[in-house]
């Protein structure tokens, strides 16, 4: 039996996922100073990247005018497929030897006026830990980098991947924080900025997962009245 082309498993990964998010019960919340229509970086971790992905792909955040870069490996085409249906700009390269010319793809893409979604500690970790990419982005196309965080009601967590993955089940409440905009302007001191970075992602984390229990607590009350 032939091994089944990464188009065709993107495709149907395509349908599935919309499938799934047609099912959930999302909430979108705005940090005050965050301007939903404008072009921003979007940063958020590998493990919760299904919510953010979708939604933006969707214009539930946004303009909807967004780029996403893409492993050119034999394993990055069936997210490239998945991705190009979602409605993606996509931007194809590697984390070695094209990873420069993928970066300066991307920052050519927020000159075009696109807004990316980057998973800060991907494609390999480690867990939770940012890499440079999505401060050194943010800081060379001129906008803010958001610090976005997730949370799900219920999920299937795949504990033996590095990250952990969180995908939700169908019918869960997903939380979508978009925390405060950082506006990097000197990168001198890349550690700082790195630390910034995460800190701002698990305080979204966090803010995302105290609603989550504020409106499960708010639900159970009123169906004990």
């Amino acid at each position: 039996m032939s091994k089944l082309s990464p188009k065709w498993v993107g495709a149907v990964a395509h349908y599935v996922s919309k499938a799934l998010v047609k099912t959930l019960s999302v909430d979108i919340r705005l940090h005050p100073d965050v301007i939903i229509d404008n072009q921003y970086v979007y940063a958020f971790w590998h493990d919760k990247q299904f919510a953010p992905i979708m939604l933006l792909a969707n214009s539930a955040l946004g303009q909807g005018k967004h780029a996403c870069f893409v492993s050119a490996s034999k394993d990055g085409e069936m997210l490239a497929e998945w991705l190009r249906r979602l409605g993606y700009y996509l931007v194809r390269g590697s984390s070695s030897r094209k990873a420069l010319s993928g970066l300066v793809n991307l920052i050519a893409a927020t000159k075009a006026g696109y807004s990316v979604g980057i998973t800060a500690d991907g494609p390999r970790g480690p867990y939770h830990k940012s890499k440079t990419g999505a401060a050194f982005l943010a800081f060379k196309a001129g906008i803010g980098l958001i610090p976005l965080g997730v949370a799900y009601s219920a999920k299937w967590q795949f504990n033996k991947s590095w990250d952990k993955y969180q995908l939700p089940k169908p019918f869960a409440k997903a939380i979508i924080y978009i925390g405060a905009p950082l506006y990097i302007t000197d990168l001198s001191d890349m550690d700082l900025i790195v630390s910034q970075v995460d800190q701002a992602i698990e305080i979204s984390d966090q803010k995302a997962m105290a609603i989550l229990k504020d409106r499960t607590q708010a639900e159970q009350t009123i169906e004990l009245a």
